[in-house]
């Protein structure tokens, strides 16, 4: 069976170092830094599921998230530590299939990636 694809996008090396040790023996985990190499990984390697964390230098998530839907429609879930800096209609707008709120623990990541992949690959075959 082929490994589900996670992207995620943080500027974080330490996060993202997280996010290898809870996915990674379940799934195949690609790590971007900033939206122009999470364009770049898209490129290449087309993820099943997107993590991007809100408050990034330069680019932040709601952007790069505007930017990856001209690419994607795979489910996208935000994560940040500042939960103010996203309405809920932002949220909708952007197409967030769930948003947590950092720290985030293991389980709950887990969970969460588990259920929106389970729920994106139910509505594949239901399109089948």
């Amino acid at each position: 069976m082929v490994q589900k694809v996670v992207l995620a996008i943080d500027d974080d090396p330490v996060t993202l170092s997280q996010y290898r040790d809870v996915l990674g023996d379940r799934y195949s985990v690609r790590f971007a830094l900033n939206g122009e190499q999470a364009i770049e990984i898209i490129d290449q390697t087309p993820p099943d599921l997107i993590i991007v964390d809100v408050r990034m230098p330069g680019e932040s998530g709601p952007r790069v998230v505007r930017k990856l839907r001209r690419y994607t429609s795979v489910p996208v879930m935000m994560i940040s530590g500042y939960p103010q800096d996203v309405s809920e209609d932002e949220l909708i707008n952007l197409q967030i299939h769930a948003a947590l709120i950092k720290p985030v623990a293991a389980d709950a990541l887990l969970f969460e990636v588990e259920s929106l992949l389970k729920s994106h690959n139910l509505q594949i075959n239901e399109a089948l």
